[in-house]
């Protein structure tokens, strides 16, 4: 190169990076430089590199690590074996419970037997006395509270064959105008299914049963009408409850059949719950 006072001067050579690339220059020599660290050390301790070992930290976390999973595996341990013996302990007091209910329950039902026998024997001493129970024996039947025996007649239905709709099976509904409908000719006790009816009875429709003072029944359905056998099958087939089942059996092919009995045995129902008396009032 000539410089403009005419004397002629020599540039050095340009870096490796200026005439390959900085990027490429890079490239080529970080690999090569790496290795030349790892060859010079192993110059100076006169053998290959050792890998570091585990720090103090590292071994902590690994100590604390394995107490952490033991203690929980023990204290699972102690669970598990206090839940078994709390639950062993619960269904011992249930089944005493269930015993101690049991017990009672039987001397309740003896009491009773015995209040009810003295009640008989102190009523029947005397004129009055058998008066009394005569009337007690009628408003149990009327009520429903006593054990009833007499003749009448036995109504039985049930769902049609094959029955895939409502208007095949039986409902609420239809027990409800049968029951009704057997008042009305002169039944004085009635029961469906061992159920008795009295004024606090109710017949309703529970999923795919019928429920009759609260206890699901199913098909097919026995009603007991206690009365006028010669009479009362008869005059059941003139009401409306009665006309209602004749076209139920004739139009869907439920069951119903009608038969007079010479003596039925009806059981009583569970005694009432009184909620409200009055003192009737007296001759003046």
């Amino acid at each position: 190169m000539t410089e403009r006072t005419g004397r002629t001067r020599t540039m050095p050579d340009p870096p490796p990076q200026a005439v390959m690339g900085l990027l490429n220059y890079i490239t080529a020599t970080s690999l090569d430089e790496d290795y030349a660290h790892v060859s010079a050390r192993r110059t100076t301790t006169g053998g290959p590199a050792r890998k570091g070992r585990p720090g103090v930290v590292a071994l902590v976390v690994l100590a604390v690590f394995g107490i952490i999973v033991a203690t929980a595996a023990l204290q699972t341990s102690r669970d598990a074996d206090e839940s078994a013996t709390s639950r062993a302990s619960l269904v011992g007091q249930v089944n005493a419970r269930k015993a101690a209910l049991a017990q009672r329950q039987s001397t309740e039902r003896s009491l009773a037997a015995s209040v009810q026998a003295l009640q008989d024997s102190n009523l029947t001493t005397t004129t009055r006395g058998r008066a009394v129970a005569a009337r007690l024996d009628r408003l149990g039947m009327l009520t429903g509270t006593a054990r009833t025996r007499g003749p009448g007649i036995r109504v039985v239905v049930g769902d049609a064959p094959g029955a895939t709709s409502d208007k095949e099976r039986v409902l609420d509904q239809d027990l409800q105008k049968l029951v009704n409908s057997l008042w009305q000719v002169g039944a004085e006790a009635i029961s469906i299914n061992g159920q008795r009816m009295t004024s606090l009875t109710a017949i309703r429709q529970g999923g795919s049963a019928i429920t009759v003072n609260f206890v699901s029944l199913k098909g097919p359905y026995t009603v007991m009408a206690i009365g006028d056998a010669n009479q009362m099958g008869a005059r059941l087939l003139d009401t409306q409850g009665g006309k209602t089942w004749l076209a139920l059996r004739a139009t869907f092919g439920l069951r119903f059949d009608v038969d007079s009995k010479d003596s039925m045995t009806l059981p009583a129902a569970p005694q009432p719950v009184l909620r409200a008396a009055h003192e009737p009032e007296r001759d003046r």
